[in-house]
């Protein structure tokens, strides 16, 4: 069985016939991650495995999740506790999965990724955002912006939107989410 095989299977069973819409969209997050890992030339496996692992632990419990994290990554989380699920997940992949480093930070990152990330990295979080099943404006702006090869710009985009949604909810965005729009301003179109 490969790999990416078993961590769906894996991912199955812990949502044990629960958060079937979360399911959907891991595999809509697979789907888009393979086509631009295709069109990237980035490792198909690595997207894939990042991809169906990356909500691994959207419905566990902080209590659960604080025991695979960091003194620090818990701080950070305590500060924005919708990161929990993310680092949690990557904490998953690799203690049960794999050590490659490049999958873990793709799953670790995925929420806004981080300065100087990789392509993978990258594309695991852009897939997050763009995957057929999301529905929203913003995520629909997006997707078109990607499926028209401009990569940079719909990351720049799903950034806005979220920094956006935080401010609408008198939340300010971590400044992390900050650091990579600047970048990404930076670097431009394509």
């Amino acid at each position: 069985m490969e790999l990416y095989e078993k961590c769906k299977k894996m991912l199955i069973e812990h949502y044990n016939g629960k958060h079937e819409e979360r399911l959907i969209h891991s595999l809509g997050v697979v789907e888009m991650a393979e086509y631009l890992a295709g069109i990237y030339r980035i490792d198909i496996e690595k997207a894939k495995i990042a991809a169906i692992l990356h909500d691994y632990c959207k419905y566990d419990s902080i209590v659960d999740i604080k025991k695979l994290l960091t003194e620090d990554e818990i701080y950070e989380c305590e500060l924005y506790p919708f990161l929990y699920h993310a680092y949690g997940s990557a904490y998953i992949y690799k203690n049960y999965v794999g050590s490659d480093i490049d999958i873990f930070n793709a799953i670790h990152n995925h929420v806004f990724g981080r300065p100087n990330m990789s392509k993978l990295e990258a594309i695991i979080m852009i897939s997050d955002f763009t995957e057929k099943n999301r529905k929203y404006e913003q995520c629909i702006k997006a997707r078109e912006l990607l499926l028209d090869g401009q990569f940079n710009e719909a990351i720049i985009y799903s950034l806005e939107s979220t920094m956006k949604h935080c401010l609408e909810k008198h939340k300010n965005p971590h400044p992390r989410q900050l650091e990579v729009y600047n970048e990404y301003l930076e670097k431009g179109g394509k």
